[in-house]
């Protein structure tokens, strides 16, 4: 498909502009013309529509998508054949990044908590259908306006039993989200690996930063399966030892000293915050970074619920009157 222009009818879309172009193909705003619903657009790059491989990845994508029916997942919309390329359309989800928000600072410690429950209630409807997501990564964590939290990004998401596709495309990915395991490529993957991912978020979110960084992908993947992460509260020392357990636990390099399930790892940290639930981030600043901003009242209303403190100040103010009458008489 030939790069549409803005306000360009193509079939029955018309298309807004570019949102993305990630690898995994190019994605566009479009509305549908029949619905009058904005939806994305997602078409592999164009070299790439002749490569069996990638062909085969983007039509896995549309199958798994069919599979997955959760509030806290991107929703798949519908895949047809379009300017004679295949194509697929999703929810459109308007909003800001959890990346972007990181890149503010750390969010406080209930945001924190509240929105990697979500990314985990997701991970539990893919992994019990058998889906490993192996693409988690802050950008795709969208924060609505209202603060709702939606996980996407499943362009690299596969059936645990899944062999036939290349050993390489094990390796495809963030590096900075990678579990060793699947740096390794060694053996299939399970929804551990993604746990691990969750778990590079929840450190990010807490501390504004990821756990390995480095100059190159392969300097960070080295890190990843050789070197410990630096401890979250040395970063935020107001994370405390339950947390950053939890965090360091989603981090460990072996899956078996993990969480379990994304159950597990949920639940310990509701344990910590209470239920999910939507952030709370106040819709006209949604641009803003997640910040905890403590409940305000009115002065007046604040007075009204602090009556001695009036008592005080009146008091006060008859003292220092009769202090000044004093020193005038004298």
């Amino acid at each position: 498909m030939t790069q549409p222009q803005p306000n360009q009818a193509v079939g029955k879309y018309e298309f807004l502009g570019v949102v993305d172009k990630p690898k995994a193909g190019v994605t566009y705003k479009v509305r549908n013309l029949a619905t009058g619903e904005f939806e994305a657009l997602r078409a592999l790059p164009g070299g790439s529509y002749g490569d069996p491989e990638m062909r085969e990845r983007f039509l896995r994508e549309i199958r798994i998508h069919t599979r997955l029916s959760h509030p806290n997942i991107v929703a798949f919309h519908d895949a047809l054949e379009l300017d004679g390329q295949l194509v697929m359309t999703a929810e459109f989800v308007e909003g800001t990044t959890l990346a972007e928000f990181c890149r503010r600072g750390p969010l406080s410690q209930v945001q924190a908590i509240r929105a990697i429950c979500v990314v985990l209630s997701g991970l539990e409807e893919g992994h019990a259908l058998g889906i490993v997501h192996r693409g988690i990564t802050a950008e795709h964590v969208m924060v609505t306006p209202d603060g709702k939290v939606k996980l996407g990004g499943f362009g690299l998401a596969k059936p645990a039993s899944d062999v036939n596709l290349t050993q390489a495309g094990a390796t495809l990915g963030d590096a900075a989200y990678m579990a060793p395991e699947q740096v390794l490529g060694v053996g299939p993957l399970d929804g551990r690996a993604d746990l691990y991912s969750a778990g590079v978020l929840l450190f990010q979110a807490l501390t504004g930063r990821v756990p390995f960084d480095g100059k190159t992908d392969f300097d960070i993947m080295v890190a990843q399966v050789s070197a410990q992460p630096p401890r979250p509260s040395v970063l935020n020392p107001g994370i405390g030892p339950e947390l950053e357990r939890i965090v360091l636990t989603a981090l460990a390099k072996k899956p078996e000293d993990r969480f379990a399930s994304a159950r597990e790892f949920r639940q310990a940290l509701s344990a910590l915050n209470g239920p999910i639930g939507v952030l709370p981030l106040p819709a006209a600043r949604v641009k803003a970074p997640l910040e905890a901003v403590p409940p305000q009242f009115p002065i007046e209303a604040q007075h009204a619920r602090r009556p001695w403190l009036l008592l005080a100040i009146g008091f006060a103010c008859v003292a220092i009157a009769l202090i000044v009458l004093f020193v005038k008489m004298h």
